[in-house]
């Protein structure tokens, strides 16, 4: 029962996340944005600037994976690659625009989600929501 609530969520988020970006981004085919897009520009936006290498350690991916992922991202211009200006050999991937505009979308639509909760549940209500995310949480991640 609990993972069809959550089903539920996820699938409400993800048609309002593509609305939101399909009326505000000029985006060809949102369709071709995957949970994994999702998942690089949030841990660039979260790193700030990171290399190669610190993306696919702060995702668990292989840097050969991040590489494929990142140059997917830069072609639709959600990224792009600086280089070092000391390690000529080093490079750095910052969100582009478009790429900062994408998360902020994502981000607004969970907010926006937890806004809509705040009106419909009564403060008690919240307050045992609010506890018991907390708890599974704490419980999942090892805290």
């Amino acid at each position: 029962m609990l993972k069809k609530v959550f089903e539920d969520i996820y699938y409400y988020l993800e048609d309002e996340l593509e609305k939101r970006a399909n009326e505000v981004l000029d985006i060809k085919d949102y369709s071709k944005i995957s949970i994994s897009h999702m998942e690089y520009l949030e841990a660039i936006r979260r790193i700030g600037k990171p290399t190669l290498g610190e993306i696919a350690q702060d995702l668990n991916f292989t840097k050969p994976s991040v590489t494929v992922m990142v140059n997917k991202l830069i072609k639709q211009d959600f990224v792009r690659k600086i280089q070092s200006g000391s390690d000529k050999r080093v490079y750095f991937v910052e969100l582009t625009e478009l790429g900062k505009e994408l998360v902020e979308i994502q981000l607004n639509v969970y907010l926006d989600f937890a806004s809509s909760l705040e009106k419909v549940l009564e403060d008690s209500e919240l307050e045992s929501l609010e506890a018991l995310l907390r708890k599974g949480l704490r419980s999942i991640s090892g805290e």
